[in-house]
């Protein structure tokens, strides 16, 4: 096994995906990037390919999607960053107050009670 191996993930969740070899740590593991999660792995678990690609030891993930993508082998965009969006809010209901009569003044009431009057002595 040597740096920038092209390798198959044979199992796990990222099984059947492409790779290449980015460090080796020893004798049964290697660190591997490019259509899986960067990370350590047996490689019982890896299916070494024939082809080397050019990249150095610890390459970021960005230089080895690059390599994978000059070898003709497709990327897959995995994990989308979420936007944040606003957090609904509940809406409070407000009470409508019901619509208060204008309150008479006491030269209205006054005016009333003469009319009143008025009206009681025709009768």
């Amino acid at each position: 096994m040597k740096i920038g191996q092209l390798v198959i993930k044979l199992s796990g969740r990222d099984g059947g995906n492409f790779a290449l070899v980015v460090d080796i740590i020893d004798d049964t593991y290697v660190l591997i990037d490019g259509n899986v999660r960067r990370k350590k792995c047996n490689l019982k678990h890896l299916e070494a390919l024939d082809k080397v690609l050019k990249i150095k030891k610890k390459a970021t993930t960005e230089e080895v999607k690059k390599a994978l993508e000059a070898e003709g082998i497709k990327i897959l965009k995995k994990g989308k960053s979420k936007t944040s969006t606003k957090k609904p809010t509940k809406k409070r209901k407000i009470k409508q107050k019901p619509e208060e009569k204008p309150k008479k003044k006491k030269e209205e009431k006054k005016e009333t009670k003469e009319i009143r009057k008025v009206e009681e002595k025709k009768k």
